[in-house]
């Protein structure tokens, strides 16, 4: 039996032995695309069903065109609807929780720049005084004012 894939129309030749008469869950082995095949009588068209996401909602309902489906095949589209509808919400929630902003982290950024900043121009400090004369002073004076903010939280943990 010859079946091509609904997605990227590859076609793959499968024994008849394969697929029940209730028809199965197949998948594509090149693009990873599932769908339900049935065998189709001569008389028969193809089931296929069809997602439709409504954005609205952050639900996915399947569209069946076909209203001759055995209760197999209802029990597989309510399970696929579930897991669809599941697998939705998760990811809708882990884009919200990537949106967040994390106040402390950017604190912890700001502050440790600022360290940076000071060791490097501590470590050039007599380099950038000739561009810019009075550095070492000014350097001199954050490093007096560290030393007495030091000492106001050392007096309020006393």
């Amino acid at each position: 039996m010859l079946i091509s894939c609904e997605n990227c129309n590859k076609n793959f030749k499968i024994n008849d032995d394969l697929i029940p008469e209730k028809g199965r869950l197949l998948q594509c082995g090149i693009c990873d695309y599932k769908w339900y095949f049935k065998k189709i009588k001569n008389d028969q068209k193809p089931l296929k069903i069809e997602p439709i996401i409504n954005e609205d909602k952050d639900e996915i309902s399947l569209v069946e065109p076909y209203r001759n489906l055995s209760s197999d095949h209802e029990n597989y589209i309510k399970k696929s609807t579930q897991n669809i509808q599941i697998n939705k919400k998760k990811s809708t929630t882990s884009v919200k929780k990537n949106k967040e902003i994390n106040y402390f982290k950017i604190f912890l950024v700001f502050i440790i720049s600022i360290v940076v900043l000071i060791v490097l121009i501590d470590t050039f400090k007599h380099q950038i005084d000739l561009v810019f004369p009075s550095t070492v002073t000014i350097l001199n004076n954050l490093y007096e004012s560290l030393r007495d903010i030091n000492l106001f939280y050392r007096d309020l943990i006393k």
